[in-house]
């Protein structure tokens, strides 16, 4: 985390998704609608909680956040809310859901790209 980068500071993310063979993309990613004053609220109040943790975001026995905990996770707080199951969104929804929000928003399509991480921008178009 990066907070004096840009005017909202950017998330450096290491490993992120690649497809079929390309390998994990390493990605800037702007804090943008308030994400800089939750991660350091987190970084304040919670995250010194586990100094022995080797990892900044963890799961309950302190290893790395798998994304299938985070799918669980988020399956099971809609299952708590009461949502109907044709209602359920997944993690990947949230990003296209994020993505077109900021295209709505005026952000270029190419910077829409390198968030996302895609490759080409006929796959962020999509």
């Amino acid at each position: 985390m990066r907070f004096t980068r840009g005017p909202f500071g950017k998330l450096h993310v290491r490993f992120g998704k690649g497809a079929h063979t390309s390998g994990p993309r390493p990605r800037w990613v702007p804090m943008l609608d308030g994400l800089d004053l939750v991660l350091r609220s987190f970084l304040e109040d919670v995250r010194p909680k586990f100094p022995d943790l080797p990892v900044l975001f963890a799961d309950e026995c302190g290893g790395s956040l798998h994304r299938r905990t985070i799918r669980n996770r988020l399956r099971y707080l809609m299952e708590l809310e009461g949502r109907p199951a044709a209602d359920w969104f997944s993690p990947h929804a949230l990003g296209r859901a994020c993505a077109t929000h900021n295209y709505e928003r005026g952000v270029d399509l190419v910077a829409i790209q390198q968030m996302l991480g895609h490759w080409t921008v006929s796959s962020t178009m999509r």
